[in-house]
């Protein structure tokens, strides 16, 4: 009863913290959006702010853990860094994940402190981070852009005064995609329009002749745009590889009980725009624990394992955010000293249920299955992703 009671005040908890920092939003920034479209599969390899995470509140051995980035504790101090040049700039940084964590016994009582560090190796599923993104995004209006150049020059040399700030107003307007007055083809100044199709045709610009042409009152936000979100929405299959060390202490001395070495890859297969996508997801793990068996502290037990496993994910349609997963992977584990009852080398089947109850609130349930003795263990965990930071969801620019 004890351990339910728990657990819902953590979740009421969770929810009001994630409300509120909705509550704070606004126009979201880049930054936010593709943030959000991020698997919770990948936000548990890898996070792009804050994460809370209640981990195994059914078991003996809890953990409530904290994690974030050192951008993050930057931007939330001071949010002029989310400017694009400071964003870049800091790009080592956002790679970077730190936690921390209080161990917990059956009791609730504390049981040691966990700290880590994570680096992302290879992380080309950030939008906001990769350079490939940037190519891409460019690469896919690049006639739009094309004709925009040679119409600015065009515009310059062409007209003066007034006319030339209203010519230069039309044109921003019609190929800026973040213009606040973005216009229609037919609203363009008869000039403009006989040197766009002009332009267009001479630089092979096929689309934007074929639309121009077509429809008159042709908007072209939309259709960059959309370019831009194919194109995002191809990196949630890209590569993420990240290099992680944590450590355990006691809970009556600050000295490691347990070190572990890992790696964690994830890579999307199937085409991210469907509502069904898969995530190849592998993972390794060297440990270093204290052997009870032996009188004093070390570090001579050692535990390799390796899981390779798919992640199912399962998308809303429209806005194309996860809403459930489901993991299921092989484990392998390798002891170099055995206890009563253990074996050198095992095998584990798992499965991992993830659904988003609240915005950014994920409820995985973990199951593991030993077919040699048949035993069967579930795990309970809660995580929550959120932001916190104001000015970034009020409309800051990545």
């Amino acid at each position: 009863m004890k351990n339910k009671l728990f657990l819902l005040i953590a979740v009421i908890a969770l929810a009001l913290l994630q409300q509120r920092v909705q509550a704070q939003s606004g126009k979201k920034a880049n930054i936010i959006t593709a943030d959000s479209l991020a698997t919770g599969n990948y936000k548990d390899v890898f996070k792009s702010f804050f994460q809370l995470a209640f981990d195994r509140f059914t078991s003996k051995n809890k953990e409530i853990q904290f994690t974030s980035n050192p951008f993050a504790i930057m931007a939330r101090a001071d949010s002029s860094l989310l400017v694009d040049t400071s964003y870049v700039k800091n790009k080592a940084l956002r790679n970077l994940n730190f936690s921390f964590a209080a161990k917990l016994d059956s009791s609730y009582k504390f049981n040691g402190f966990s700290s880590g560090i994570t680096y992302a190796i290879i992380n080309r599923r950030d939008v906001t981070v990769s350079k490939y993104f940037l190519d891409e995004a460019s690469r896919a209006n690049k006639e739009y852009d094309t004709v925009f150049t040679y119409l600015t020059a065009f515009i310059n040399k062409n007209a003066e005064g007034d006319q030339l700030i209203k010519l230069n107003e039309q044109a921003n307007a019609f190929f800026n995609p973040d213009s606040s007055a973005a216009i229609q083809f037919n609203q363009l100044d008869p000039l403009l329009k006989d040197a766009i199709k002009k332009i267009a045709d001479s630089v092979g610009a096929r689309n934007l002749l074929r639309l121009v042409n077509e429809n008159p009152k042709v908007n072209l936000r939309k259709f960059i745009l959309a370019n831009y979100d194919s194109v995002k929405a191809d990196f949630q299959n890209k590569l993420l590889w990240t290099a992680s060390v944590s450590d355990t202490t006691y809970k009556n001395d600050f000295v490691f009980s347990n070190v572990v070495i890992s790696s964690n890859l994830v890579k999307g297969i199937l085409n991210p725009t469907r509502v069904i996508n898969v995530e190849l997801d592998l993972k390794a793990a060297y440990q270093f624990l204290d052997d009870t068996l032996v009188a004093g502290r070390d570090l001579k037990r050692q535990v390799f394992t390796f899981e390779p496993g798919l992640n199912l994910t399962i998308k809303t349609r429209r806005t194309q955010y996860s809403w459930a997963e489901f993991k299921l992977s092989g484990g392998y584990t390798r002891l170099n000293r055995l206890y009563a009852g253990e074996r050198k080398d095992s095998i584990t089947l798992n499965g991992t249920l993830r659904i988003r109850v609240f915005g950014d609130i994920w409820i995985p349930l973990e199951i593991k299955y030993d077919p040699r003795k048949g035993n069967l263990f579930g795990f309970l965990n809660i995580r929550a992703n959120f932001k916190a930071i104001k000015d970034m969801t009020s409309g800051k620019k990545s």
